[in-house]
């Protein structure tokens, strides 16, 4: 396969690392003098960082994870990210994967853990964890397609797929207007589902009160809706939620899931849903964008590389509607 040679690419790029923990103005330094990559062995492939979408996640990384571990001394943040191949290792047998061609995906959960993160210039990532772009034509631009295929739009794709949703289903999505709840919306109303985007509890007891739902998609984290969801859910129904809490999914698993009637548990299914990026995620989430099932991917603000503390400060406030991106190229 087609490689770039090594002469061409750089000896150093920028990158952003966590120096210690806390909030992103303390925590994060930009450096200017690391080391690119070397070419690519194997299965692997060198990419060109384009854009790189934050998330939630990163924060908690940022403020959880000690950066003084060994196994990830001054980590570089992110999951997400859209670039460009500049080389491919000689195992690759994908041959759309080649020299120059745009992809998007989400890095692997381990990489980020051990500190290799997509806000950098350049990185080496399987190639099967990665998807090329959404196709001419989408509307969907390298910006939105990092966000797309990352860790939002991965989620709403196993959202989508653990609430097995039939034609005609009556739906309820909490979170609608986020970067998880807004992709799922589209892509449940591709399935034939009726999408209702609600928050309220009083709402819902009156409202399906006689006619009751079939499933409730929970992407904020509310989980007084479950507890009294017999009000207003089938006895079929299922209540899905990708948010754990302080705990990380052991106390709401013990209290909805575990928990008998008898004791006081909810008598509706409760599931707990939690993303393990790859792939497989990034590239069906490009063949619902190819199929026409998700058309809108907003986008809050994009921020300069040299401003990611500020992008990621806006991030924290929890108001942004859509994406934050940065563009990492220049």
């Amino acid at each position: 396969m087609a490689t770039t040679p090594p002469s061409s690419l750089p000896k150093t790029m920028k990158g952003w690392q966590v120096t210690s923990n806390g909030l992103p103005a303390r925590a994060l330094q930009l450096k200017t003098d690391l080391p690119v990559p070397k070419p690519p062995t194997g299965s692997d492939i060198l990419v060109k960082i384009l854009y790189a979408a934050i998330n939630p996640v990163d924060l908690h990384f940022m403020n959880v994870l000690p950066s003084w571990l060994p196994i990830r001394y001054h980590p570089t943040p992110a999951f997400d990210f859209s670039g460009e191949i500049v080389a491919v290792g000689p195992n690759v047998k994908d041959p759309d994967l080649k020299v120059g061609a745009k992809i998007c995906a989400a890095m692997a959960t381990k990489q980020v853990t051990f500190g290799k993160g997509a806000l950098v210039e350049y990185v080496t990532v399987p190639a099967e964890m990665v998807s090329l772009v959404p196709k001419e034509g989408t509307g969907i631009s390298l910006a939105q397609a990092a966000g797309l295929a990352g860790i939002a739009g991965q989620t709403a794709c196993l959202m989508a797929e653990e609430g097995k949703v039939e034609r005609g289903w009556r739906v309820v999505v909490i979170g609608a207007s986020g970067g998880v709840g807004s992709l799922l919306v589209q892509i449940l109303k591709s399935k034939g589902a009726v999408v209702y985007a609600i928050c309220s509890q009083k709402y819902l007891e009156e409202r399906f009160k006689d006619e009751q739902l079939d499933g409730i998609f929970d992407c904020a984290g509310n989980p007084a809706i479950y507890t009294n969801s017999p009000k207003y859910m089938g006895q079929d129904a299922r209540f899905l939620t990708i948010v754990g809490g302080k705990s990380q999914g052991i106390a709401p698993t013990i209290l909805y899931r575990l928990r008998p009637v008898i004791l006081g548990g909810t008598p509706r299914v409760f599931q707990l849903l939690a993303l393990m990026p790859g792939g497989a995620g990034a590239r069906r989430m490009v063949e619902y964008i190819n199929e026409g099932a998700v058309k809108e991917a907003p986008i809050d603000s994009e921020y300069a590389m040299e401003d990611a503390v500020k992008a990621y400060e806006k991030l924290a406030g929890k108001h942004a509607k859509g994406k934050i991106v940065i563009k990492v190229a220049a």
